[in-house]
């Protein structure tokens, strides 16, 4: 019988850097495209999201983010497609750059609307993240008017599992 093992509140759970991923999202920055970071739940889409906007801090000066999490509480109010594109020009910042982020995009109802509308101005580079099940392939298009481009994530390759377990040398133990 295997044993598991759980993590207990306030353990700490290690992140690994999903290297191709998020060179793929470095190459896109400045695209005029939405970018849509899609994936099934616990792919590490909002994790590659965050590594992002943690290489954007440290790598420029100039920008304001705006990063709405609709799996937080704290965003509850703007969950109505309205409210969001009104959140989102209140936080918009004269002469930076500006980078949008919304995750788990689908939470809030037509939000398609407000991103067009936003992605219509110019004023944005637009990120945001979904899980398969509401943000499929075939409905990107229809949903988004302008240009985006799709970043599917998926969960660990045998590679970055074996470097999540980098204490378990024995790949054959890994595998199993």
């Amino acid at each position: 019988m295997k044993k598991l093992q759980f993590l207990k509140a306030g353990d700490y759970m290690k992140t690994i850097t999903r290297a191709k991923y998020l060179d793929r999202i470095i190459e896109l920055n400045g695209t005029p495209d939405i970018k849509i970071i899609t994936g099934i739940r616990r792919s590490g889409k909002s994790k590659l999201m965050q590594a992002y906007i943690a290489y954007l801090k440290s790598n420029f000066e100039n920008i304001n983010i705006i990063f709405i999490d609709f799996m937080d509480l704290a965003y509850e109010e703007i969950k109505e497609y309205h409210a969001l594109h009104a959140y989102v020009e209140e936080h918009y910042q004269e002469g930076k750059t500006n980078y949008l982020f919304v995750d788990e995009v689908q939470m809030c109802p037509k939000f398609e609307l407000a991103i067009n509308s936003l992605y219509s101005k110019g004023k944005y580079d637009i990120y945001v993240t979904g899980s398969n099940a509401f943000l499929l392939s075939a409905d990107l298009a229809t949903l988004f008017t302008g240009r985006y481009i799709e970043i599917h994530v998926f969960p660990f390759s045998f590679q970055e599992y074996c470097q999540y377990y980098d204490d378990i040398s024995d790949k054959d133990k890994l595998f199993d």
